[in-house]
């Protein structure tokens, strides 16, 4: 299930960029 949510962050990051983010990912 850890890599079904860290697969959706990626599709995510890449549809909107981080600024549109409330709880932005480690990476950034």
């Amino acid at each position: 299930q850890f890599l079904l949510m860290t697969l959706a962050l990626c599709l995510w990051h890449t549809a909107m960029p981080p600024s549109m983010f409330a709880t932005p990912p480690l990476q950034y």
